[in-house]
């Protein structure tokens, strides 16, 4: 259908009168008597018409501040309260950066837009970013970075547990960023010096995992934390100009004795054997625990005592498949009985260099393997050894729940209040070092030999293990000691004698 034209609608308003005085005609009024109420009408109508709508636009009463078109104050068009506003357009971002004058005063408007003016091209100019981000944000924006760095090969980028890491500890950052009350808080806001006692919350910070564990942080864990908090700063903050390389949170490291031989306590031939017989004859046995609890403790301390015997990192054993254990070619009946070959994998190995390591664990293989055929479980070549259980993906036990058993053991054997007297501490990762001090100082291997077996360098095993090689040379070190006194000795002449 066609509009109307002009003529049409001027045909039809002549229609609509001939029609409305013939009505008036036919009630008996002449139109002249109703033509005032009408014209009364038309102006009573006209008077209560909707007002025009108001001009919309965002930017209205522009005005410039210096000889730059591209910035000016203005006032809103879509809003009612007539504040004065700030833009300054950004050629790096492309993005308009606009803010509140926070007064309806021209005179002070282009006052306090002059001085944030000259802020913001100044930043512009050293191509610093006009939006800044919180904490939080920040954090997510490195770990999307670190998370394209993940590799099954060490040394080429990060693993997925070295990831894990990272979240944990920028997690704890982000709580203590919350615990000053800085959680929405841009970061070129916050104070540097405002962070410097982070090392202490943390080193006091209650474990969250394990609130009964009491055991405090240790000062390596805590430095880590350090450097990574400072290495996200330097690599996304500062690079992509958030904020200027002064204004990177300062955080003192915790002093640490550089004496490192030693570090890490060791189970003495004691302690383990009375560990041993706990699981043998109490943990497996224990009244009340069903069928399938008994297998996985069963898998636990087998697991241990692999551990104790081949020097493997927990993260090694626990990434192990079953086909990476075998035997020596040569090897009799009665050896294999005895001993496997354990190969690890260049994909499993912290240093990214696979390696092989013979030990004494044939026995514990197989009750680990018992241990799974009466759960159900039926592995495969290509499955890690420790498989969990209740895991869909066939995937392996966290360390957490191996670690969580050992300090339940501890606990219940009593061997835990005798490492509290002593002030030892023993964690899953000290199996390793106890392998380690128990072949140097019991079965003198050699060792370059024992450097390769457990996958370090001869000098990092010399720098720990120094004080063993001591004790294999006590007697030499203590020969003829005893017998011999100083009988005499003259300060000026700068000698002294001694009279056996």
């Amino acid at each position: 259908m066609t509009d109307p034209t002009p003529a049409d609608q001027q045909q039809e308003k002549n229609s609509k009168v001939q029609a409305l005085a013939l009505l008036l005609e036919q009630a008996g009024i002449d139109p002249e008597d109703v033509a005032p109420a009408l014209m009364a009408f038309a102006t009573a109508k006209q008077a209560t018409a909707p007002l025009p709508k108001k001009d919309k636009r965002i930017y209205q009463e522009k005005e410039l501040i210096y000889d730059d078109e591209s910035s000016f104050i203005f006032k809103r068009g879509d809003t009612k309260g007539g504040w004065y506003y700030l833009r300054v357009y950004d050629p790096i971002s492309k993005i308009p950066f606009i803010k509140s004058l926070k007064t309806k005063d021209r005179i002070k408007a282009i006052a306090s837009a002059r001085t944030i003016y000259q802020d913001v091209k100044g930043k512009i100019e050293r191509g610093d970013r006009l939006r800044t981000i919180t904490t939080e944000e920040l954090v997510k924006l490195y770990l999307e970075k670190e998370s394209k760095k993940i590799t099954d090969i060490p040394k080429e980028g990060i693993t997925s547990g070295r990831y894990r890491t990272k979240n944990y500890f920028l997690g704890i950052w982000l709580d203590y960023i919350a615990e000053l009350g800085c959680a929405n808080t841009p970061i070129n806001k916050i104070r540097p010096e405002r962070s410097r006692e982070f090392g202490y919350w943390f080193k006091a910070r209650p474990r969250q995992n394990d609130p009964h564990n009491k055991t405090p942080y240790s000062i390596n864990m805590i430095n880590s934390c350090i450097s990574e908090i400072k290495r996200m700063y330097k690599q996304v903050a500062v690079r992509d100009r958030y904020i200027g390389i002064d204004q990177i949170p300062e955080i003192d490291a915790l002093r640490e004795s550089p004496d490192k031989s030693g570090a890490r306590d060791v189970f003495s031939t004691d302690e383990y054997n009375q560990f041993w017989m706990y699981c043998i004859h109490k943990y497996i046995k224990e009244k009340g625990i069903t069928y399938d609890e008994k297998q996985k403790r069963i898998i636990f301390y087998n697991a241990i005592g692999i551990l104790m015997n081949s020097g493997l990192r927990p993260k090694e054993l626990l990434g192990l498949k079953v086909n990476e254990l075998t035997f020596l070619p040569n090897d009799t009946e009665d050896q294999k009985a005895e001993r496997m070959k354990i190969t690890i994998r260049r994909t499993n190995s912290k240093t990214g260099v696979g390696r092989v390591v013979v030990c004494p664990i044939t026995k514990r293989v197989n009750k680990i393997k018992q241990a799974y055929k009466a759960l159900g479980v039926n592995q495969l070549p290509t499955d890690v050894l420790f498989m969990n259980p209740s895991s869909p993906s066939r995937s392996s036990y966290t360390r957490e729940i191996i670690s969580k058993r050992l300090r339940n053991v501890l606990a219940q054997s009593g061997i835990q209040d005798q490492l509290d007297k002593n002030n030892k501490r023993i964690n899953l990762y000290s199996t390793r070092h106890t392998y380690i001090t128990w072949r140097l100082r019991y079965g003198n291997t050699p060792i370059h030999l024992l450097a390769r077996a457990v996958g370090t360098s001869v000098d990092l095993i010399q720098k720990r293990y120094s004080h063993i090689k001591v004790e294999q040379q006590a007697d030499l070190l203590t020969r003829a000691q005893g017998f011999a006194k100083a009988s005499d000795v003259d300060l000026g002449n700068n000698q002294f004698w001694i009279n056996e």
